[in-house]
């Protein structure tokens, strides 16, 4: 199940997002987790951030098993792929994933 925190904007998103987020979707409920949207367009980012143009997604990793996390996270790389890059954030926790086929 995909679903999004309250004031979520993704109105700016790009299809490769929307194809990335179903992918995670698949690979979240392999751990038993529904995948949460935590951060589009909206909020603050760094400077040149791929979120202002639709290009980045943030999500919830708190609602995985810590054991789980560092398996989900190379899982969510693989299934991805190098045109995205995935990372896992420590403050606050989540997993950042971009479109950057560069």
């Amino acid at each position: 199940m995909i679903s999004m925190k309250p004031g979520v904007d993704l109105s700016l998103l790009q299809p490769q997002m929307a194809l990335a987020t179903g992918i995670l979707a698949i690979v979240y409920e392999n751990y038993f987790c529904n995948l949460i949207i935590t951060s589009g367009c909206e909020g603050t980012h760094s400077e040149g951030s791929l979120h202002y143009v639709g290009k980045a997604l943030d999500f919830r990793t708190r609602n995985v098993p810590p054991g789980e996390l560092p398996f989900l996270y190379e899982e969510a790389k693989a299934a991805l792929g190098p045109q995205f890059d995935v990372v896992l954030k420590k403050s606050p926790p989540h997993l950042h994933v971009e479109f950057d086929p560069l």
